[in-house]
């Protein structure tokens, strides 16, 4: 009984410290009270029907509390984000792709953690005997009833008879649709349970909605097209003064571009596919509702108009080239449903040149220009590059940091700074080949733009916003005017159309 008291301590004690973190000092109604405990309740239970071992249950579920927390605080200073929903999506990717995340923990104080969390379970294992003989087939219940559990919380069916019933209860409690604001006044387990039922009773209005929201067409004759995502570029002449002169390729199509400006983006310093939607698909945060912090997870799991579908329709050939695998972000199934004739991931890059662990901007490049020089003028290709993806670590790189303004040394990421700079610099000479390659061909256009700021400390407009430039081969100096990465697209198309 004191086994089972202890267990029960440990898992009540998890659940408190989590609403602690987030600020959840009180709740509405009893039934939020009771919403926010029952996923340590039920996790006690299922680990306790697969162990019989209550002080291991309860162990845990503290562990997995832990975890939970530690996970929101490293987004909150890394992201400036809470823990959301949709992050359950990303569960998978952080053991098939460990740099994307484990690398901002840091690799030491994750095997440690590792190692000192097993060495106490074998412990426990050891040392407390279990209320009754777990076999596998109790070890098997509770995974069934895990996953039973976890679809009910989170992939619920959007005609299922329980959804309706929820959303509107959960509208009572009138919450906020905002993950901070709602982790206070629920707690974390509670508001991420109401928001994701939210998102999935709103998602086929939602869809609806962008399926009817319908681009102007595409003038043809256009010439080849390439619409290039620069992984956490931004204007470093717009940021410092002292750098206006690092990007010379960027600084002559901005000079002589049809249009340029700042591109407000619905992203901070990771998340790519936030903005990767809205300027492929000119669909906005409004549109989206809470399916906004990850898109492709669910949203885009019907076709809908897009930039490349408007393209096919106007008799291009659409294709989409990523450098990694194409089941991140499971964008496999995402980008045939955005209009994609062809879509070439990093089993087309063998043996490309890498830096900083990853296919090289200028790799990259020539490969589009290849694919330009080699394809009639009817093509569309939307490149999402990666190379200066974080973290900028020592590790992966083989050139040394670029050299920073003398003011720069102050701010506490000054190394990191100087590597980004560096990938920074690379994507400048990309775009030069970017440049020739439609100029070869007498005719086209080239749209860049940054999908994000770095997840980095330095001199960064708070407002989260990058540049973006559309530049036409022969057609001179434009206008410049700040946008929204959702306006991108069908500001293109009136770019297009007022050439006919």
């Amino acid at each position: 009984m004191l086994r089972l008291v202890a267990g029960l301590l440990l898992t009540i004690g998890t659940w408190v410290a989590l609403r602690w973190l987030v600020g959840a000092r009180r709740s509405p109604t009893l039934g939020v009270w009771l919403l926010d405990a029952l996923p340590t309740l039920l996790g006690f239970v299922l680990f306790l029907i697969a162990t019989g071992r209550p002080i291991l249950s309860g162990l845990g579920i503290a562990s997995l509390g832990f975890g939970l927390g530690l996970t929101d605080q490293m987004k909150r200073k890394i992201l400036k984000e809470p823990v959301v929903f949709a992050d359950r999506a990303e569960l998978l990717d952080v053991v098939r792709h460990p740099r994307f995340y484990i690398a901002f923990v840091g690799v030491v104080p994750m095997l440690l953690g590792t190692v000192a969390l097993l060495a106490l379970v074998l412990a426990i294992l050891w040392a407390e005997p279990p209320l009754w003989h777990a076999g596998p087939w109790m070890v098997a219940l509770s995974i069934v009833l895990a996953t039973v559990i976890g679809r009910l919380a989170f992939v619920l069916p959007a005609n299922a008879p329980l959804l309706g019933p929820l959303y509107r209860l959960y509208l009572r409690w009138a919450p906020t649709r905002d993950p901070d604001a709602d982790a206070a006044r629920f707690g974390m387990l509670a508001g991420l349970a109401i928001q994701a039922t939210i998102a999935r009773a709103e998602r086929p209005s939602r869809q609806a909605m962008a399926r009817a929201a319908a681009f102007p067409p595409m003038p043809k004759g256009q010439g080849p097209i390439i619409f290039w995502q620069a992984e956490s570029f931004v204007d470093v002449g717009v940021l410092d003064p002292d750098l206006i002169d690092r990007l010379p390729a960027y600084g002559r199509l901005k000079a002589e571009a049809a249009l340029s400006g700042r591109l407000s983006v619905p992203a901070w310093g990771a998340n790519t596919i936030r903005t990767e939607l809205a300027a492929i698909a000119g669909i906005s945060g409004e549109t989206l509702g809470l399916d906004c912090f990850n898109p492709y997870d669910a949203f885009v799991g019907v076709p809908l108009p897009s930039l490349a579908e408007t393209a096919r329709a106007a008799g291009y050939r659409t294709v989409c080239v990523h450098p990694y695998s194409r089941t991140f972000y499971n964008r496999h199934k995402v980008i045939p449903r955005l209009g994609f004739d062809r879509f070439i991931g990093i089993e087309a890059f063998a043996g490309a040149e890498m830096d900083g662990g990853y296919v090289t901007d200028v790799a990259l490049a020539a490969f589009v220009a290849d694919l330009v020089a080699s394809e009639a003028d009817d093509l569309f290709v939307f490149v999402i590059s990666i190379e200066n993806h974080g973290p900028w670590d020592e590790k992966h790189d083989h050139v040394a940091p670029a050299t920073l303004p003398a003011v720069w040394e102050a701010y506490p990421d000054v190394l990191p700074l100087a590597r980004w700079l560096r990938h920074i610099e690379a994507t400048d000479r990309a775009v030069a080949g970017l440049r020739f390659a439609l100029e070869a061909k007498g005719k086209g256009w080239l749209g860049i733009y940054g999908d994000h700021q770095p997840s980095l400390a330095g001199p960064f407009d708070d407002t989260g916003r990058t540049d973006y430039l559309l530049w036409q081969v022969g057609r001179g100096a434009g206008e410049q005017s700040d946008v929204a990465a959702s306006d991108l697209a069908r500001t293109w198309l009136g770019l297009m159309a007022s050439q006919v």
